[in-house]
C-alpha cells in the first residue's frame, strides 16, 4: 500500500504518495498532461529496490493550484519537481516520468545532471519546436491562465466522466477509473475534474533541436525511453536525434501498445524492463 504525505513548498502545497522500502534509491515518479500520481499505481508495487514518491503536479490531483496571477509554464514544472527533491532531502534521485513527466524529467537530467542518478521515461522525452510553435506555445500559456473554473463541464455520474475519459485517451475501463479515482470532486449536479482548467493548452518546455542536441550532450544519467508503438508521437524527433547519436547509455524500447501502456496490460512488461534497468 502507498503512504500518502503532502510537501508544503511554501508558494503551494504538492500532493504524493510514497511506494517501496525508506532505504531504496530516492526516485520521484511524475504523471502526464491532465492525469495524477495514481499513474503508477499498476507498476509502483513492483518495482523492485526504489522508494519511489509519485507526485501530483500543481494544478493536477490533490495539489494546490496555482494562484489566480501565475502560469503553468515549463520552466515553473521543473522549479517544483526540484523543490520537492529538496524538500525530500534529495540531493541526487532517479526519475521515473510519463509523457508529460518524461519531458520534464530529460529536461532536468540535461539541465541539473547532478541530480539525476537514473532516467525512465515512459512514452515521453523533451519534445523539438520550431521557432515559430515556439512563440506560438507561449501566447496559449499566457491566454490559458485567464480560463476560469466556470468552464468545467459537470458530468452526472463517475461512469459518465470514465467513459469521457477512455474516449479520449484510448485507455481501458481500469486504468481511467484508477485516474479519475483522484482527479475528480463533487459539485451540485454530479462531478468536475479536479484539473485547473488553466492549464488547457499549457505543458512543458519545447526545445529547438539545436537546443535538443545541447540538452543531450549535457545528459549523463543512463536513460531508458520506453516507447508506446500505437501512438502518433509528438516527440518523434527527439527519438530521431537520440537514434542518430547511438550513444550507449541512452536506450530505445518500443513496446506495442497505446500511451497509457504502463496502466495497461503492458504494465508487467513495463515492470520488467524498468526493474532491469535500474539493476544495470
Amino acid at each position: 500500500m502507498a503512504d500518502e504525505y503532502q510537501v508544503d513548498l511554501g508558494y503551494l502545497k504538492i500532493a504524493g504518495k510514497f511506494w517501496g522500502d525508506e532505504d531504496g534509491e530516492p526516485t520521484l515518479a511524475v504523471h502526464g498532461y491532465l492525469d495524477n500520481a495514481n499513474s503508477f499505481d499498476m507498476i509502483a508495487p513492483s518495482l523492485e529496490g526504489l522508494r519511489i514518491f509519485a507526485l501530483d503536479l500543481p494544478g493536477h490531483g490533490w495539489s494546490d493550484h496555482r494562484s489566480g496571477g501565475d502560469t503553468y509554464e515549463g520552466l515553473g514544472y521543473l522549479r517544483d519537481v526540484l523543490a520537492v527533491a529538496d524538500h525530500l532531502g534529495w540531493d541526487r534521485f532517479s526519475y521515473l516520468g510519463h509523457s508529460m513527466g518524461g519531458e520534464i524529467g530529460s529536461q532536468l537530467a540535461g539541465l541539473f545532471p547532478e541530480r539525476i542518478n537514473r532516467l525512465v521515461c515512459i512514452d515521453g522525452y523533451c519534445g523539438t519546436a520550431s521557432p515559430p510553435r515556439a512563440l506560438e506555445l507561449m501566447r496559449r500559456t499566457v491566454a490559458s491562465s485567464f480560463k476560469a473554473a466556470s468552464s468545467l463541464k459537470v458530468f452526472p455520474t463517475l461512469d459518465a466522466m470514465a467513459q469521457r475519459l477512455q474516449e479520449v485517451t484510448r485507455q481501458n475501463e481500469a486504468s481511467a477509473r484508477c485516474l479519475l479515482e483522484r482527479g475528480h470532486r463533487p459539485v451540485e449536479g454530479g462531478f468536475v475534474w479536479r484539473t485547473d482548467p488553466r492549464i488547457i493548452g499549457t505543458g512543458a518546455l519545447e526545445f529547438t533541436r539545436a537546443q535538443l542536441d545541447l540538452l543531450l550532450d549535457q545528459t549523463t544519467a543512463p536513460t531508458l525511453i520506453i516507447v508506446a508503438s500505437h501512438e502518433d508521437r509528438w516527440f518523434q524527433r527527439a527519438i530521431d536525434a537520440i537514434m542518430d547519436r547511438k550513444d550507449a547509455h541512452r536506450k530505445v524500447v518500443h513496446v506495442p501498445g497505446h500511451h497509457h501502456l504502463h496502466m495497461q496490460e503492458q504494465a508487467a512488461q513495463v515492470v520488467e524492463l524498468i526493474n532491469d534497468f535500474m539493476k544495470e
